[in-house]
């Protein structure tokens, strides 16, 4: 399993080797990352969960920073800190996005504390700009969520050789209540969830990986409206393959209020990676993006995105004052239905 680890790394967490740590002691070390961006819309309506994009240039949208101690108490022990200031963030109050205590038992390993919801393929590095092609993770996706990415709990990874060339994990989790209070717009939502429970599995290999994920969760939503108490079953399943210097990315999620998928291409050239992004959204939110972009890697640790994307709505959705990528419908506010956006992005990691 080692070696298919380490075989595996170029591919699939390429990106993340430039995330070297700074070694304080032989058992403790501080690591970092960050991302920002010039980025402009040709719509006044706001654009993307808390990204809040419009058609005045903005330069802090997408400014997001995070650190990261790692403690090897023993050999099996483990404890891991990350503290993040996220685009949604004042710089005086970032969000403890994991806290967790980890032990090593053979194939097994155990968490306990705050940890990542294993949700998509990029769950684990979702705020590690340097970590993906794209200047943002696929909205359509990634965004389903509001941007609650992690839970209070514990949870188990199994992992086991499938013959000599795949690796499968299996990760069932636990997490206890939590509230969480978002801005959509103009409008505060509060969610306060009872539990959230699910498993995620995966199959890496050589060149590919595929993951899959079923989360349960009771929750109450809190807004402008009066409270629901719900129920939502939510799956994802995603997958990328490596063929010579193309790269290939694809995911959906779905549950009982909406679907949403992404697709896209990258092609490596030296430092160089231009892509291709098309994703859709259906019920909750009803919309197609396309995207194209271009990433320089000016070292293995720093990096740049010039991307144009192509937000569209049908006009039967704009009529019924559907919201789609927007933060509340363009309608209201007398915009047009469709945007671009314009971006250039900075992305390092230390």
């Amino acid at each position: 399993m080692r070696k298919l680890t380490l075989l595996s790394l170029p591919l699939l967490v390429y990106p993340l080797s430039g995330y070297s740590a700074i070694d304080l002691t032989d058992s403790f070390s501080i690591s970092g990352f960050g991302s920002t961006s010039v980025t402009k819309s040709d719509n006044s309506t706001e654009l993307f969960v808390h990204r809040e994009i419009t058609d005045h240039t903005c330069y802090d949208c997408d400014t997001l920073f995070g650190l990261q101690a790692d403690w090897d108490i023993t050999e099996t022990l483990n404890a891991s800190v990350q503290v993040v200031k996220r685009p949604q963030d004042h710089w005086s109050s970032p969000e403890l996005e994991w806290a967790y205590v980890g032990y090593d038992a053979d194939t097994l390993n155990f968490k306990a504390g705050r940890v990542r919801i294993p949700l998509f393929l990029l769950s684990e590095y979702y705020y590690v700009g340097q970590a993906y092609t794209f200047a943002r993770p696929p909205q359509e996706v990634y965004d389903s969520l509001l941007g609650f990415n992690y839970y209070d709990g514990a949870s188990i990874t199994w992992q086991t050789d499938m013959g000599d060339e795949a690796v499968l994990s299996l990760n069932p989790f636990y997490g206890f209540g939590i509230s969480n209070t978002t801005y959509y717009g103009n409008e505060q939502i509060t969610i306060d969830s009872d539990y959230i429970t699910g498993i995620s599995a995966e199959i890496s290999g050589f060149n590919y990986r595929i993951h899959a994920a079923y989360i349960n969760t009771r929750y109450t939503m809190s807004s402008s409206t009066p409270d629901e108490d719900q129920e939502l079953n939510i799956f994802s399943l995603g997958s990328e393959y490596s063929w010579n210097n193309w790269q290939f990315f694809a995911e959906v999620q779905t549950d009982e209020i909406q679907t949403n998928w992404n697709t896209s291409a990258a092609y490596h050239w030296n430092d160089f990676t231009p892509y291709l992004v098309y994703g859709e959204s259906h019920h909750r939110r009803k919309s197609s993006s396309v995207t194209a972009g271009i990433r320089y890697d000016l070292t293995y640790k720093i990096s740049l995105n010039a991307e144009w994307q192509g937000i569209y709505m049908s006009q039967s959705d704009y009529d019924k004052f559907q919201t789609g990528q927007f933060v509340m419908p363009p309608k209201a506010l007398g915009e047009d239905k469709d945007a671009q956006v314009f971006t250039l992005m900075l992305n390092f990691v230390f």
